[in-house]
Protein backbone atom coordinates (compact mmCIF):
# COMPACT_ATOMS: atom_id res chain seq x y z
CA UNK A 1 0.00 0.00 0.00
CA UNK A 2 1.15 3.44 -0.96
CA UNK A 3 1.01 6.16 1.65
CA UNK A 4 -0.50 9.40 0.22
CA UNK A 5 1.46 11.90 1.68
CA UNK A 6 -0.42 15.55 2.11
CA UNK A 7 2.19 18.28 0.82
CA UNK A 8 2.52 21.67 2.04
CA UNK A 9 1.45 24.92 0.40
CA UNK A 10 4.53 26.89 -0.96
CA UNK A 11 2.52 30.06 -1.06
CA UNK A 12 2.75 30.11 3.03
CA UNK A 13 7.00 29.36 2.60
CA UNK A 14 10.08 31.71 1.94
CA UNK A 15 11.84 30.35 -0.40
CA UNK A 16 14.51 33.13 -0.84
CA UNK A 17 16.89 32.12 1.17
CA UNK A 18 16.97 28.54 -0.29
CA UNK A 19 20.59 28.39 -2.44
CA UNK A 20 20.46 25.98 -5.82
CA UNK A 21 22.56 23.33 -4.11
CA UNK A 22 19.71 22.93 -1.45
CA UNK A 23 16.98 23.75 -3.84
CA UNK A 24 18.23 20.75 -5.85
CA UNK A 25 18.48 18.20 -3.29
CA UNK A 26 14.55 19.38 -2.66
CA UNK A 27 14.11 18.23 -6.33
CA UNK A 28 16.14 15.30 -6.05
CA UNK A 29 14.47 14.11 -3.08
CA UNK A 30 11.09 14.88 -4.44
CA UNK A 31 11.65 12.65 -7.87
CA UNK A 32 13.19 9.71 -5.77
CA UNK A 33 9.89 9.23 -4.11
CA UNK A 34 8.01 8.52 -7.78
CA UNK A 35 7.09 12.15 -8.37
CA UNK A 36 7.41 12.64 -12.50
CA UNK A 37 8.41 15.95 -14.43
CA UNK A 38 5.11 16.05 -15.60
CA UNK A 39 3.14 16.17 -12.05
CA UNK A 40 5.48 19.36 -11.27
CA UNK A 41 4.37 20.90 -14.34
CA UNK A 42 7.66 20.73 -16.40
CA UNK A 43 9.03 18.66 -19.19
CA UNK A 44 11.72 15.70 -18.82
CA UNK A 45 14.60 17.57 -20.93
CA UNK A 46 13.80 20.41 -18.62
CA UNK A 47 14.26 18.59 -15.54
CA UNK A 48 17.23 17.19 -16.82
CA UNK A 49 18.91 20.19 -17.66
CA UNK A 50 18.32 20.97 -13.78
CA UNK A 51 19.76 18.22 -12.03
CA UNK A 52 23.06 18.36 -14.56
CA UNK A 53 23.53 21.87 -13.46
CA UNK A 54 23.04 23.42 -16.90
CA UNK A 55 19.80 25.28 -15.54
CA UNK A 56 19.09 26.83 -11.93
CA UNK A 57 16.43 25.07 -9.81
CA UNK A 58 14.09 28.56 -9.89
CA UNK A 59 11.51 29.65 -7.34
CA UNK A 60 8.26 28.05 -9.27
CA UNK A 61 9.90 24.48 -9.46
CA UNK A 62 10.85 24.50 -5.81
CA UNK A 63 7.73 25.31 -4.94
CA UNK A 64 6.44 22.74 -7.52
CA UNK A 65 8.23 20.42 -5.37
CA UNK A 66 7.37 21.06 -1.61
CA UNK A 67 3.66 20.85 -2.86
CA UNK A 68 4.65 17.09 -2.93
CA UNK A 69 6.57 17.08 0.92
CA UNK A 70 5.41 17.24 4.16
CA UNK A 71 6.92 20.23 6.63
CA UNK A 72 9.03 17.88 8.37
CA UNK A 73 10.62 16.75 5.48
CA UNK A 74 10.98 20.29 4.31
CA UNK A 75 13.02 20.44 7.62
CA UNK A 76 15.11 17.69 7.51
CA UNK A 77 16.05 18.55 4.20
CA UNK A 78 16.65 22.18 4.15
CA UNK A 79 18.18 21.73 8.19
CA UNK A 80 16.16 24.61 9.82
CA UNK A 81 12.78 25.51 9.78
CA UNK A 82 11.88 28.28 7.08
CA UNK A 83 10.02 31.67 7.64
CA UNK A 84 6.67 31.21 6.89
CA UNK A 85 4.63 34.13 4.62
CA UNK A 86 1.85 34.26 7.82
CA UNK A 87 -0.76 37.14 7.06
CA UNK A 88 -0.72 39.53 10.23
CA UNK A 89 -4.07 40.86 11.97
CA UNK A 90 -3.76 44.11 9.87
CA UNK A 91 -4.00 41.90 6.72
CA UNK A 92 -6.82 40.31 8.34
CA UNK A 93 -8.85 43.66 9.20
CA UNK A 94 -8.19 44.84 5.22
CA UNK A 95 -9.63 41.77 4.41
CA UNK A 96 -12.53 42.24 6.49
CA UNK A 97 -13.07 45.66 5.71
CA UNK A 98 -12.72 44.93 2.15
CA UNK A 99 -15.37 42.12 2.31
CA UNK A 100 -17.57 44.37 4.04
CA UNK A 101 -17.91 47.15 0.76
CA UNK A 102 -17.25 44.58 -1.85
CA UNK A 103 -19.81 41.82 -2.40
CA UNK A 104 -17.98 40.11 -4.94
CA UNK A 105 -15.01 40.02 -2.43
CA UNK A 106 -17.04 38.48 0.06
CA UNK A 107 -18.72 36.09 -2.02
CA UNK A 108 -15.47 34.77 -3.12
CA UNK A 109 -14.09 35.00 0.68
CA UNK A 110 -16.80 32.86 1.83
CA UNK A 111 -16.76 30.14 -1.09
CA UNK A 112 -12.85 29.54 0.03
CA UNK A 113 -13.39 29.27 4.18
CA UNK A 114 -16.23 27.00 3.35
CA UNK A 115 -14.15 24.62 0.79
CA UNK A 116 -11.47 25.08 3.81
CA UNK A 117 -13.52 25.09 7.05
CA UNK A 118 -16.68 23.92 6.12
CA UNK A 119 -17.02 22.12 9.44
CA UNK A 120 -15.66 24.78 11.56
CA UNK A 121 -17.79 27.32 9.99
CA UNK A 122 -21.09 24.83 11.29
CA UNK A 123 -20.00 24.50 14.71
CA UNK A 124 -18.81 28.32 14.98
CA UNK A 125 -22.13 29.17 13.74
CA UNK A 126 -23.76 27.45 16.43
CA UNK A 127 -22.46 30.02 18.68
CA UNK A 128 -24.37 32.95 20.65
CA UNK A 129 -21.52 35.96 22.17
CA UNK A 130 -24.69 37.02 24.80
CA UNK A 131 -23.93 40.84 25.89
CA UNK A 132 -25.25 42.79 28.72
CA UNK A 133 -28.14 44.34 26.08
CA UNK A 134 -29.10 41.00 25.30
CA UNK A 135 -30.03 40.80 29.02
CA UNK A 136 -31.43 43.85 29.27
CA UNK A 137 -33.85 42.57 26.55
CA UNK A 138 -34.61 39.80 28.53
CA UNK A 139 -35.59 41.54 31.56
CA UNK A 140 -38.04 43.62 29.44
CA UNK A 141 -39.32 40.80 27.54
CA UNK A 142 -40.68 38.43 31.01
CA UNK A 143 -41.78 42.11 32.32
CA UNK A 144 -44.27 42.13 29.38
CA UNK A 145 -45.26 38.93 29.98
CA UNK A 146 -46.35 40.00 33.79
CA UNK A 147 -43.66 38.22 35.92
CA UNK A 148 -42.96 39.19 39.60
CA UNK A 149 -39.81 40.84 39.71
CA UNK A 150 -38.77 38.28 42.44
CA UNK A 151 -39.09 35.66 39.62
CA UNK A 152 -37.19 38.22 37.47
CA UNK A 153 -34.29 38.61 39.15
CA UNK A 154 -34.03 34.92 40.48
CA UNK A 155 -33.95 33.97 36.96
CA UNK A 156 -31.61 36.76 35.68
CA UNK A 157 -29.22 35.41 38.75
CA UNK A 158 -29.06 31.67 37.47
CA UNK A 159 -28.17 33.02 33.40
CA UNK A 160 -25.98 35.70 34.61
CA UNK A 161 -23.64 33.03 36.65
CA UNK A 162 -24.13 30.46 33.62
CA UNK A 163 -23.00 33.69 31.00
CA UNK A 164 -20.06 34.39 33.96
CA UNK A 165 -18.89 30.46 33.78
CA UNK A 166 -19.63 30.42 29.73
CA UNK A 167 -17.27 33.60 28.88
CA UNK A 168 -20.93 34.83 27.80
CA UNK A 169 -20.19 32.39 24.85
CA UNK A 170 -23.43 29.84 24.08
CA UNK A 171 -22.90 26.98 21.92
CA UNK A 172 -24.17 23.02 22.74
CA UNK A 173 -20.77 21.65 23.82
CA UNK A 174 -20.16 24.15 26.29
CA UNK A 175 -23.87 24.01 27.58
CA UNK A 176 -23.60 20.22 27.73
CA UNK A 177 -20.52 20.69 29.69
CA UNK A 178 -21.59 23.43 31.87
CA UNK A 179 -24.77 22.21 32.98
CA UNK A 180 -22.79 18.63 33.95
CA UNK A 181 -21.15 19.98 36.24
CA UNK A 182 -23.95 21.30 37.64
CA UNK A 183 -25.94 18.10 37.62
CA UNK A 184 -23.39 17.05 39.89
CA UNK A 185 -23.37 19.56 42.75
CA UNK A 186 -27.02 20.82 43.20
CA UNK A 187 -30.37 19.02 40.89
CA UNK A 188 -31.82 22.08 42.31
CA UNK A 189 -29.65 24.78 40.68
CA UNK A 190 -29.35 22.46 37.47
CA UNK A 191 -33.08 22.73 37.02
CA UNK A 192 -33.60 26.37 37.64
CA UNK A 193 -30.34 26.84 35.56
CA UNK A 194 -31.37 25.23 32.68
CA UNK A 195 -35.08 26.70 32.71
CA UNK A 196 -33.38 29.94 32.86
CA UNK A 197 -31.35 29.30 29.95
CA UNK A 198 -34.12 27.89 27.93
CA UNK A 199 -36.19 30.86 28.63
CA UNK A 200 -33.12 33.74 27.58
CA UNK A 201 -33.39 32.13 24.07
CA UNK A 202 -36.99 31.63 23.72
CA UNK A 203 -37.41 35.62 24.59
CA UNK A 204 -34.04 36.52 22.90
CA UNK A 205 -32.77 34.81 19.93
CA UNK A 206 -35.68 32.78 18.93
CA UNK A 207 -36.85 35.75 16.67
CA UNK A 208 -33.35 36.93 15.91
CA UNK A 209 -32.04 33.79 14.49
CA UNK A 210 -34.22 30.84 14.26
CA UNK A 211 -31.81 28.33 13.11
CA UNK A 212 -29.14 29.42 16.11
CA UNK A 213 -31.69 29.03 17.89
CA UNK A 214 -33.12 25.49 17.57
CA UNK A 215 -29.18 24.67 17.69
CA UNK A 216 -28.83 26.07 20.99
CA UNK A 217 -32.19 25.23 22.70
CA UNK A 218 -32.67 21.82 21.32
CA UNK A 219 -28.88 21.03 22.37
CA UNK A 220 -30.28 20.52 26.33
CA UNK A 221 -33.06 19.25 28.00
CA UNK A 222 -34.69 20.88 31.12
CA UNK A 223 -35.46 18.08 33.39
CA UNK A 224 -32.82 15.78 32.30
CA UNK A 225 -30.11 17.56 30.37
CA UNK A 226 -27.36 14.72 30.22
CA UNK A 227 -28.94 11.51 28.72
CA UNK A 228 -29.57 8.62 31.36
CA UNK A 229 -28.97 6.28 29.38
CA UNK A 230 -24.66 5.21 31.25
CA UNK A 231 -22.33 5.51 28.63
CA UNK A 232 -19.72 2.36 29.57
CA UNK A 233 -16.63 4.86 30.46
CA UNK A 234 -13.23 4.69 28.19
CA UNK A 235 -10.51 1.86 29.79
CA UNK A 236 -6.95 3.42 30.66
CA UNK A 237 -5.61 1.94 27.62
CA UNK A 238 -8.06 3.63 25.00
CA UNK A 239 -7.45 7.08 26.82
CA UNK A 240 -3.98 6.37 26.12
CA UNK A 241 -4.66 5.80 22.62
CA UNK A 242 -6.54 8.78 22.21
CA UNK A 243 -4.01 10.71 24.16
CA UNK A 244 -1.15 10.07 21.74
CA UNK A 245 -3.86 10.32 18.68
CA UNK A 246 -4.35 14.33 19.61
CA UNK A 247 -3.34 16.26 16.93
CA UNK A 248 -1.74 19.19 19.19
CA UNK A 249 0.60 19.92 22.38
CA UNK A 250 -2.10 22.01 23.68
CA UNK A 251 -4.87 19.59 23.17
CA UNK A 252 -2.59 16.81 24.25
CA UNK A 253 -1.84 19.19 27.84
CA UNK A 254 -5.84 19.71 28.38
CA UNK A 255 -6.42 16.31 27.65
CA UNK A 256 -4.09 14.69 30.13
CA UNK A 257 -4.77 17.28 32.91
CA UNK A 258 -8.24 16.42 33.31
CA UNK A 259 -7.60 12.51 32.75
CA UNK A 260 -5.16 12.43 35.57
CA UNK A 261 -6.67 15.55 37.70
CA UNK A 262 -10.52 14.16 37.31
CA UNK A 263 -11.10 18.17 37.33
CA UNK A 264 -14.28 19.62 35.42
CA UNK A 265 -13.72 20.47 32.08
CA UNK A 266 -13.60 24.32 33.11
CA UNK A 267 -11.03 24.27 35.92
CA UNK A 268 -7.77 24.11 34.22
CA UNK A 269 -8.98 26.89 31.95
CA UNK A 270 -9.09 29.15 35.37
CA UNK A 271 -5.62 28.47 35.98
CA UNK A 272 -2.52 30.63 36.06
CA UNK A 273 1.01 30.46 35.88
CA UNK A 274 1.06 31.61 39.33
CA UNK A 275 -1.34 28.32 40.17
CA UNK A 276 1.28 26.17 39.09
CA UNK A 277 3.56 24.86 41.67
CA UNK A 278 6.35 22.34 38.97
CA UNK A 279 8.31 21.48 42.46
CA UNK A 280 5.42 19.62 43.87
CA UNK A 281 3.44 19.48 40.81
CA UNK A 282 0.18 21.18 42.57
CA UNK A 283 -2.68 22.77 40.73
CA UNK A 284 -4.35 25.48 42.70
CA UNK A 285 -7.71 26.19 41.48
CA UNK A 286 -8.69 28.50 44.44
CA UNK A 287 -12.18 28.18 44.05
CA UNK A 288 -14.57 27.74 46.57
CA UNK A 289 -18.30 28.69 45.74
CA UNK A 290 -21.83 27.50 46.76
CA UNK A 291 -21.76 24.51 44.38
CA UNK A 292 -18.21 23.76 43.04
CA UNK A 293 -15.40 23.72 45.72
CA UNK A 294 -12.60 22.44 43.61
CA UNK A 295 -9.50 24.13 45.28
CA UNK A 296 -6.18 21.59 44.87
CA UNK A 297 -4.79 18.74 42.21
CA UNK A 298 -1.88 17.08 41.57
CA UNK A 299 0.10 15.67 38.50
CA UNK A 300 2.44 12.92 38.44
CA UNK A 301 6.42 14.19 38.13
CA UNK A 302 6.33 12.29 34.72
CA UNK A 303 3.68 14.97 33.47
CA UNK A 304 4.86 17.60 34.90
CA UNK A 305 8.52 16.77 33.34
CA UNK A 306 6.13 16.50 29.31
CA UNK A 307 4.49 19.71 30.23
CA UNK A 308 7.64 21.73 30.87
CA UNK A 309 9.78 20.23 27.94
CA UNK A 310 6.60 19.30 25.44
CA UNK A 311 3.56 22.04 26.12
CA UNK A 312 5.15 25.23 27.74
CA UNK A 313 7.52 26.12 24.65
CA UNK A 314 4.49 25.80 22.80
CA UNK A 315 2.40 27.65 24.57
CA UNK A 316 5.26 30.25 25.59
CA UNK A 317 5.30 30.97 21.61
CA UNK A 318 1.93 31.40 20.93
CA UNK A 319 1.40 34.11 23.58
CA UNK A 320 4.66 35.56 22.24
CA UNK A 321 3.07 35.84 18.09
CA UNK A 322 -0.54 36.61 19.23
CA UNK A 323 0.13 38.82 22.36
CA UNK A 324 -0.17 42.34 20.20
CA UNK A 325 -3.43 40.93 18.46
CA UNK A 326 -4.97 40.03 21.83
CA UNK A 327 -3.71 43.46 23.36
CA UNK A 328 -5.22 45.27 20.25
CA UNK A 329 -8.25 43.85 20.85
CA UNK A 330 -9.35 43.42 16.92
CA UNK A 331 -12.22 42.01 17.90
CA UNK A 332 -13.81 43.96 19.92
CA UNK A 333 -14.45 41.78 22.71
CA UNK A 334 -12.30 43.78 25.78
CA UNK A 335 -9.61 41.35 25.92
CA UNK A 336 -7.52 41.53 28.55
CA UNK A 337 -4.62 40.87 27.18
CA UNK A 338 -2.02 40.29 30.45
CA UNK A 339 -4.60 38.15 31.92
CA UNK A 340 -4.92 36.00 28.75
CA UNK A 341 -1.24 35.83 28.95
CA UNK A 342 -0.53 34.48 32.15
CA UNK A 343 -3.28 31.57 31.72
CA UNK A 344 -1.73 28.68 31.95
CA UNK A 345 -3.86 27.38 28.76
CA UNK A 346 -4.24 30.54 26.47
CA UNK A 347 -6.06 28.14 23.50
CA UNK A 348 -9.37 28.50 22.05
CA UNK A 349 -11.35 25.83 24.48
CA UNK A 350 -13.78 24.98 21.72
CA UNK A 351 -11.28 24.16 19.48
CA UNK A 352 -9.33 21.78 22.01
CA UNK A 353 -12.92 20.18 22.71
CA UNK A 354 -13.32 19.44 19.00
CA UNK A 355 -9.93 18.32 18.53
CA UNK A 356 -10.48 15.85 21.43
CA UNK A 357 -13.93 14.62 20.89
CA UNK A 358 -12.89 14.17 17.21
CA UNK A 359 -10.37 11.93 17.97
CA UNK A 360 -12.29 10.12 20.60
CA UNK A 361 -15.00 9.85 17.41
CA UNK A 362 -12.21 7.62 15.74
CA UNK A 363 -11.05 5.67 18.88
CA UNK A 364 -13.83 5.22 20.94
CA UNK A 365 -16.24 4.22 17.74
CA UNK A 366 -18.77 6.83 19.70
CA UNK A 367 -19.14 10.43 20.98
CA UNK A 368 -17.75 11.22 23.65
CA UNK A 369 -18.34 13.93 26.64
CA UNK A 370 -15.17 15.55 28.41
CA UNK A 371 -17.37 15.09 31.56
CA UNK A 372 -16.69 11.70 31.53
CA UNK A 373 -12.86 11.80 32.31
CA UNK A 374 -13.88 13.32 36.05
CA UNK A 375 -16.27 10.16 36.19
CA UNK A 376 -13.73 7.92 34.77
CA UNK A 377 -10.64 9.15 37.43
CA UNK A 378 -13.43 8.84 39.98
CA UNK A 379 -14.37 5.07 39.16
CA UNK A 380 -10.55 4.49 38.60
CA UNK A 381 -9.38 5.77 42.06
CA UNK A 382 -12.06 3.66 44.33
CA UNK A 383 -11.00 0.91 42.10
CA UNK A 384 -8.03 1.09 43.61
CA UNK A 385 -9.10 1.62 47.31
CA UNK A 386 -8.71 4.87 47.68
CA UNK A 387 -10.68 6.49 50.22
CA UNK A 388 -13.80 7.91 49.17
CA UNK A 389 -13.34 10.88 51.15
CA UNK A 390 -9.75 11.33 49.72
CA UNK A 391 -11.43 11.12 46.33
CA UNK A 392 -14.05 13.75 47.21
CA UNK A 393 -11.16 16.06 48.46
CA UNK A 394 -9.07 15.44 45.48
CA UNK A 395 -12.17 16.00 43.10
CA UNK A 396 -13.69 19.14 45.13
CA UNK A 397 -16.75 17.23 46.30
CA UNK A 398 -16.46 17.73 49.94
CA UNK A 399 -17.96 20.19 52.30
CA UNK A 400 -16.04 23.15 52.84
CA UNK A 401 -14.59 22.18 55.73
CA UNK A 402 -12.43 19.41 54.18
CA UNK A 403 -10.66 23.20 52.38
CA UNK A 404 -9.59 25.55 55.46
CA UNK A 405 -6.42 23.68 56.23
CA UNK A 406 -5.69 23.86 52.08
CA UNK A 407 -6.72 27.22 51.64
CA UNK A 408 -4.72 28.20 54.92
CA UNK A 409 -1.51 26.79 54.64
CA UNK A 410 0.62 26.97 51.55
CA UNK A 411 1.87 23.29 52.33
CA UNK A 412 0.69 20.78 55.21
CA UNK A 413 0.49 17.62 56.21
CA UNK A 414 -3.12 17.35 54.89
CA UNK A 415 -1.60 18.57 51.59
CA UNK A 416 0.98 15.66 51.55
CA UNK A 417 -1.21 13.26 52.49
CA UNK A 418 -3.74 13.93 49.67
CA UNK A 419 -0.36 14.05 47.33
CA UNK A 420 0.65 10.50 48.52
CA UNK A 421 -2.67 9.10 47.70
CA UNK A 422 -2.21 10.21 44.43
CA UNK A 423 1.25 9.45 43.35
CA UNK A 424 0.36 5.80 44.52
CA UNK A 425 -3.34 5.49 42.49
CA UNK A 426 -4.02 8.34 40.03
CA UNK A 427 -4.57 6.84 36.44
CA UNK A 428 -1.33 7.67 34.46
CA UNK A 429 -2.59 8.41 30.86
CA UNK A 430 0.95 9.88 29.46
CA UNK A 431 4.32 9.56 30.02
CA UNK A 432 3.98 5.74 30.27
CA UNK A 433 6.47 3.43 30.29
Amino acid sequence: MVLQLVGMDPSMINVDKLNNETRRRILEYVLNKGVKPGELGYEWSYVYRVRVGRVQVSDDLVKACIRHITREELVRLVGVRLEEANATPSDAVRVIRTMQVDPAYRDLVFSMLKQAFGEYLREAGAEWIVKEGDLEDFIKAKRLRGLSEKTIRDEVRYVRQALIELNWRLNPDALRDYLSELREESEYVLKHTAYSLKSLLKEVLRSRDPVLFSALYYSFRTVKPMRRIRVKLPELSQLRELFSELPSIEAKAYFMILAETGLRPSEPLLLGLSDVDWEHGVLRIGKVTATKRAFIAFLRPESVKWLKDNYMPVRDGFVKLKYDAVKADYLHVNANAEDWASRLIPFNRDRLRREIKKTARAVLGRDFELYELRKFFATWMISQGVPESIVNTLQGRAPPAEFRVLIEHYWSPRHEELRQWYLKHAPKVCCVD
